[in-house]
């Protein structure tokens, strides 16, 4: 029976970007999935990959005009009631199980946020709903190392399971650009990402990378969100100072990252398993990870990809970017070997079994509590 994979959410992510991409290569292989989202994300993802054409017309979206979570419920339940009895439905975010009782549905869910324990007493209300929709879903996707961790003394960790190699990307062709020395800070400027972190040690970063580096280093700093504003400022205020730095604003990581030499991932509470570092290293750049949280669960098998300390050290910095400028841009072959190795983790048959798994059987149980 056709099973769908539901996004309560207007527009994408790391967590949205992986189900779709998720959802294409179930597609790919022969699956009979559906994505149903609000007609705003279904638009963005339309209009972002023409390149995925077969897949597309399996797009359904919720008929939506500004993004309210309530009125996509409304919508979606209407939806819902046209749709064959007893079929499987995954949800990334937000799980609306209530909408299921009674269906005889079978109902799966992922826990994608890193940083917080759902709970009774988690302290916000979507801590609070996770932790009811436990009670009453067949299987419970974790991503977090970390938090799979702290959830196996719940009553319902029979159902967990870890997401295995964290994210997953759609495996893509090389891109033919021409790569330059550039180290790029890429994703969204917000708190707790670690820009403002990272901004004030590049002062002390740069002029010892000028001393080690063999070629001319330059930084991009590219993003959106609330910090935005405050970002081009400080970036203005570095570039005045003789740091070769440019704020971007938003850019597409897969064209971004395929002339960069080094992403940076900086965030302050985990950096695993950040999209942007496995799309950095498919492209065959560098990436500098900040130990922080559980961010070695990346491993450390991985060409291309080193730690530097969770607090930042302008002469590790220099040191760590000289040597990965120098790899990518002048070792024959290193960029290839680190996209090759990502593509193996990142890109894995194993991760898309792994969610053919978790949805057939949730097509077996049935949405009761537990």
């Amino acid at each position: 029976m056709r099973s769908y994979i539901v996004i309560v959410s207007p527009s994408y992510g790391g967590a949205e970007k992986r189900f779709f991409d998720i959802f294409t290569c179930l597609r790919r292989s022969g699956e009979d999935v559906v994505l149903i989202a609000p007609s705003n994300l279904v638009d963005q993802l339309k209009a972002d990959h023409q390149d995925r054409h077969d897949v597309l017309a399996a797009l359904a979206p919720v008929a939506m005009g500004a993004w309210s979570r309530l009125e996509f419920v409304r919508r979606f339940r209407k939806l819902l009631q046209t749709l064959p009895r007893g079929c499987s439905f995954h949800y990334p975010l937000n799980c609306l199980w209530p909408l299921h009782l009674g269906r005889g549905d079978k109902v799966s869910m992922s826990v994608t946020d890193c940083t917080r324990v759902p709970g009774f007493f988690g302290g916000t209300r979507t801590s609070l709903w996770t932790w009811l929709a436990f009670f009453f879903v067949a299987r419970i996707d974790i991503l977090s190392p970390a938090i799979f961790s702290a959830l196996r003394r719940y009553r319902t960790a029979k159902k967990m399971s870890l997401t295995p190699g964290g994210t997953f990307l759609v495996p893509s062709p090389p891109a033919a650009w021409r790569r330059f020395p550039t180290v790029v800070f890429l994703g969204r400027l917000i708190s707790d990402k670690g820009v403002d972190d990272f901004l004030d040690v590049l002062p002390d970063v740069w002029p010892l990378l000028r001393e080690r580096a063999s070629q001319d280093v330059s930084f991009q700093i590219a993003g959106y969100g609330s910090l935005q504003e405050h970002v081009a400022t400080r970036v203005a205020a570095l570039a005045r100072s003789g740091v070769p730095i440019v704020f971007v604003g938003y850019a597409v990581a897969s064209e971004l990252l395929a002339s960069a030499a080094v992403l940076l991932s900086m965030q302050e509470s985990t950096n695993y398993p950040s999209r942007v570092v496995a799309e950095a290293l498919i492209a065959g750049c560098g990436a500098i990870v900040r130990d922080t949280g559980d961010s070695r669960e990346f491993g450390h098998d991985l060409p291309g990809l080193v730690y530097c300390h969770a607090r930042l050290d302008a002469r590790e910095l220099a040191d760590q970017l000289a040597l990965l400028l120098d790899r990518i841009m002048l070792e024959p072959g290193f960029s290839d070997v680190v996209r090759n190795t990502a593509l193996a983790k990142f890109s894995s048959k194993h991760c898309i079994d792994y969610f053919r798994d978790v949805m057939s059987l949730a097509s077996s149980s049935g949405l009761r509590p537990a």
